[in-house]
């Protein structure tokens, strides 16, 4: 998997770039991709991808958020995508408890003292898992009854090293379960 994290500017987050080939689009990355990047988040209606945020009409937005933009080819299926994206977010739940943070995962999302720290979303296109990941930075531009909290709350003012951290740790765990699963024979 090629990991890029973009330091040179920000990119706001609109939903758009969970759509297939994002990254090649973009950044000229074919293959299984990690972009992190740093940006507002907005997403509007028409790229909302959970049905279930759709339906109640909520909101997905921060003023600003560390991005997690995956996609793997490997294997297509939804399944696959929710397993992988769990997998991410535990993973960024170790990371956080290396910096001292104790952090609860519910389901897809990254919680500390019961306050909302991430957005997470997997889907399949024709061709790929898509899977976004957004960290807030800071607690701001958050939509109205959710309980939020962001990195500079918990002492993490270093953002571009976070992001350093988190990305080359999410894809040295992909790289190592897909070399786990290469390494092993059918049982006879």
């Amino acid at each position: 998997m090629e990991l890029l994290i973009v330091r040179d500017r920000r990119i706001d987050y609109d939903g758009s770039a969970i759509g297939s080939h994002w990254a090649y689009r973009n950044f000229g990355i074919l293959g299984n991709s990690l972009v992190v990047f740093r940006g507002r988040c907005d997403v509007k209606v028409e790229e909302m991808i959970d049905i279930e945020d759709l339906r109640a009409s909520k909101e997905i937005k921060s003023d600003d958020m560390v991005h997690y933009i995956i996609e793997v080819f490997d294997l297509v299926n939804a399944l696959f995508a929710s397993a992988l994206q769990k997998l991410f977010i535990a993973k960024l739940c170790e990371v956080l408890a290396e910096y001292g943070i104790k952090t609860t995962r519910k389901g897809d999302d990254i919680y500390v003292n019961g306050k909302k720290l991430s957005i997470s979303i997997a889907t399949v296109s024709p061709v790929s898992v898509k899977i976004h990941i957004g960290i807030n930075v800071e607690a701001k531009g958050i939509p109205e009854g959710v309980d939020a909290i962001g990195l500079r709350e918990l002492g993490i003012t270093e953002v571009e090293n976070f992001m350093e951290t988190t990305g080359k740790a999410l894809v040295e765990e992909f790289n190592k379960v897909k070399k786990d699963s290469l390494k092993v024979r059918w049982a006879q």
